[in-house]
């Protein structure tokens, strides 16, 4: 599995009802998929989104989110990392 970033941007912005329907589209398929979601960042004016998943690779993220009809602007894979000034504190 590795983590997978999806960003979304919206225009005009996204509701909250908006975006508890999407998330009830998302979760079948996702899981269907082996998409597992993390943790999702959204801009304080609602129109740019950033979804964090663990996955097989970004192109299943990919094939779940389009099965869904979800919209997105880009999907990429990442590596996290930790600043050695961070992980030497500990």
């Amino acid at each position: 599995m590795v983590r997978v970033l999806v960003e979304k941007h919206f225009d005009p912005p996204i509701t909250p009802e908006k975006w508890d329907r999407d998330v009830a589209i998302g979760i079948p398929c996702h899981t269907a998929h082996n998409v597992h979601w993390v943790r999702s960042m959204m801009g304080c004016d609602r129109t740019q989104v950033i979804c964090e998943f663990e996955a097989p690779d970004a192109e299943t993220v990919q094939r779940s989110f389009r099965k869904a009809g979800l919209p997105f602007v880009r999907i990429w894979t990442v590596d996290l990392i930790t600043p050695a000034v961070a992980a030497a504190s500990h």
